[in-house]
């Protein structure tokens, strides 16, 4: 029997994250559209899961699901990718400060990127992106820290 959920109460937890959501499925993916569809499956997905969610940290929760959803998607990619010439990717969304560094990050390997964003940027810990990701800290800590490292040889003058 699957239990019911307050739509209202579902959608005061999560709305608030919905576009920061989406960047970073851009940011994964290399495709707003793409982005846009994994951040609805994420949300259809967290919906149908809210029953179980722990009421811990609902953007974590959510960022997890999408991150998932995103990378499912590169896999399908992948493999289409063997069958079908590869077509280019749309732009990535980008903010406005610094292209030359968001440029730079869009050649990191996919989580590593991830990785990358939700430490710097929405200040998780090593710990919760692992959490998120499904690799340890350890292996966070070097991702982000060799991506660091060729950021720097990137953006040197």
């Amino acid at each position: 029997m699957e239990e019911s959920v307050d739509a209202a109460t579902f959608e005061a937890a999560v709305a608030p994250h919905y576009p920061a959501l989406r960047q970073r499925l851009t940011l994964v993916l290399h495709d707003p559209h793409a982005a846009e569809d994994a951040a609805q499956e994420a949300y259809l997905r967290a919906y149908r899961a809210w029953p179980r969610f722990d009421g811990a940290d609902v953007r974590a929760w959510l960022y997890t699901i999408g991150l998932r959803v995103a990378f499912n998607e590169l896999r399908r990619r992948r493999r289409w990718s063997l069958l079908l010439r590869p077509m280019a990717p749309s732009p990535a969304w980008q903010p406005a400060t610094d292209p030359d560094l968001w440029a730079a990050v869009g050649t990191l390997e996919p989580r590593h990127r991830a990785a990358l964003v939700l430490h710097v940027v929405d200040g998780y810990t090593q710990a919760e992106v692992g959490q998120m990701l499904g690799v340890p800290a350890g292996t966070v800590g070097s991702w982000i820290s060799r991506d660091k490292a060729v950021l720097r040889r990137e953006l040197e003058p």
